[in-house]
């Protein structure tokens, strides 16, 4: 009696599991309607020229816990983490000519994450802007963004 009461137990435990993955899993998706206005934005930059063919693209990277501006909230502003991201870019003067009169906040640091022409850098730029929301950092958030806090639009 004791091992059906144990295996019902388990199989509770198990059943509630698989409903928190579930919910986690959706919760943490891009929808259908973003993922469609993100391919047809890299197919329109896959068919333009460019001119560089040395660029980077770039994560502006929490350096402290605080307080950031974010574009995306009414409230203004979220409290934010170390290691989470601000913003996604990209830049063909890299770092110093990006941001010469310094970062947009002093808890910010510049972290290149690709490089290459800068259509690639484009594309890698957009990938990680939509996929922003199935970041660990974005499922905690009692508020659901759709890009990261320093994008003001998906570019």
């Amino acid at each position: 009696m004791t091992n059906l009461i144990n295996l019902l137990e388990i199989k509770k435990i198990a059943s509630l599991l698989f409903v928190v993955s579930v919910v986690f899993v959706f919760s943490t998706t891009i929808p259908a309607n973003r993922i469609l206005k993100r391919d047809k934005e890299i197919g329109r930059i896959r068919e333009k020229e460019y001119r560089f063919d040395a660029c980077m693209q770039y994560a502006l990277i929490v350096s402290k816990n605080g307080w950031f501006p974010c574009y995306n909230c009414i409230e203004g502003k979220i409290y934010m983490h170390i290691g989470e991201v601000w913003k996604y870019g990209k830049t063909c003067l890299f770092e110093t000519g990006r941001y010469p009169a310094g970062l947009p906040h002093p808890f910010l640091t510049f972290q290149p994450q690709f490089y290459g022409t800068e259509k690639d850098c484009l594309i890698a730029e957009k990938q990680k802007i939509y996929a922003y929301p199935t970041l660990a950092e974005c499922a905690k958030r009692k508020i659901k963004l759709l890009r990261p806090l320093g994008n003001k639009i998906d570019r």
